[in-house]
C-alpha cells in the first residue's frame, strides 16, 4: 500500500511538473492576419489588405486606415509596408503618434519587402538594394542585391555580385564598405542584430541556417543536417538579442510553414515551441515572439 501511495504520489508531481510547464509556454492569440512584426512592445501584421498593430501594455489593437497592404515592419512608432492600393506600387510609412502618413514611390516594385531600423527603410527593386532616410528624406541606391535587413548602420542583403549562386554581403552606411559574410553556398533571406548575421543556405535540399560574427569573422551553423534528415530549416527565420527563431519543415513541398523553434545563440541549443507544420513568419523581440498560424495571430512571451 506504502509503495502504491508513493507511486501515485510521483506520478501526481509529474503531472504537475509537466502542467508547469505547459502553463508557462501557453500561447496567447491577439489577433487574425498573417506577416506580423514586432518592436519595442508593439505587434504589427495585415489581415485581407489592412495593416493593424497590437500594444502589448494597453492589450489594445487598432485598425489603419489601409488596403492592398503587405508585408508590414515596424520600428518604434513607425510602420512601413508595401501598398499596392493605388495605380502605382508604393510603400507607405506610418507614423503612430500622429497617424500620419508619408509615401515611397521612387524605385519600388511588387517584390519591394521593406524592413525598417529607426527612421531608415531599406528594401529591393529590380535587383537593387535602396535606402530611404525619413528623417532626411534622402534615398540611396545601395548595391546590387535583394532581400535586404537592416540594424544600426549595418545592412545585409544577398546578392550574385561576384558568385553563381547567391551569398550574403553587409553594408557599413557609416564608412560604405560591403564584406562577403557567407563566402559559399546558395544563401538568402538575411538578418542582422548588433554584430551578428543569419541567413538560410539553399545549397542541400530546403536550407539550413548560418550565423557570421561581423566581430570575431567567425561563421555558425545553427542547424545542421545529412542526407537522411535533410537541412530543412530555409523558411522564415528572424533574431534578436541573443535568440534565433526558425522554421522546420516536416512538408518537404512548402518552406512558408513548419514547426517553430528557438536558438539559443550562447549555449548553442535549439527548442521545439509548436507542432503540426502550420506555423509561419515568426518574429522576436526582446523575450516575446509572434507568428502567423491558420490565419492567426499568436504571441509567446
Amino acid at each position: 500500500m506504502k509503495r502504491k501511495l508513493f507511486s501515485m504520489t510521483l506520478v501526481l508531481i509529474f503531472l504537475i511538473l509537466i502542467s508547469t510547464v505547459t502553463s508557462a509556454e501557453q500561447f496567447t492569440k491577439i489577433g487574425s492576419g498573417s506577416e506580423p512584426a514586432i518592436d519595442d512592445g508593439k505587434v504589427t501584421w495585415t489581415n485581407n489588405g489592412v495593416i493593424h498593430f497590437y500594444d502589448l501594455t494597453t492589450k489594445k489593437e487598432t485598425a489603419v486606415n489601409s488596403s492592398a497592404a503587405s508585408h508590414p515592419a515596424i520600428s518604434g512608432d513607425k510602420l512601413v509596408w508595401l501598398d499596392e492600393s493605388s495605380g502605382v506600387t508604393r510603400l507607405t510609412v506610418y507614423d503612430i503618434s500622429t497617424t500620419s502618413k508619408t509615401y515611397i514611390t521612387q524605385d519600388v516594385d511588387k517584390s519591394s519587402i521593406p524592413a525598417i531600423y529607426g527612421s531608415r527603410i531599406v528594401w529591393s527593386a529590380n535587383s537593387y538594394v535602396y535606402m530611404h532616410d525619413i528623417s532626411t528624406s534622402t534615398q540611396t541606391k545601395i548595391a546590387d542585391g535583394n532581400n535586404p535587413d537592416i540594424y544600426a548602420n549595418m545592412i545585409s542583403f544577398d546578392s550574385y555580385s561576384t558568385e553563381d549562386t547567391p551569398q550574403i554581403y553587409v553594408y557599413d552606411i557609416t564608412t560604405k564598405k560591403v564584406i562577403d559574410v557567407s563566402q559559399y553556398g546558395d544563401n538568402m533571406f538575411s538578418h542582422t542584430y548588433g554584430d551578428k548575421v543569419i541567413w538560410s543556405d539553399f545549397y542541400n535540399r530546403l536550407g539550413n541556417i548560418r550565423m557570421y560574427d561581423i566581430t570575431t569573422g567567425q561563421q555558425t551553423e545553427v542547424t545542421t543536417g545529412n542526407d537522411k534528415t535533410g537541412y530543412d530549416t530555409g523558411g522564415s527565420t528572424d533574431m534578436n538579442g541573443n535568440k534565433i527563431v526558425y522554421l522546420k519543415h516536416k512538408n518537404l513541398a512548402n518552406i512558408d510553414s513548419g514547426d517553430l523553434y528557438t536558438y539559443d545563440i550562447d549555449t548553442g541549443k535549439s527548442k521545439q515551441l509548436t507542432s503540426g507544420n502550420t506555423s509561419q513568419t515568426p518574429a522576436i523581440s526582446g523575450n516575446v515572439i509572434v507568428w502567423s498560424d491558420s490565419g492567426n495571430i499568436y504571441m509567446l512571451k
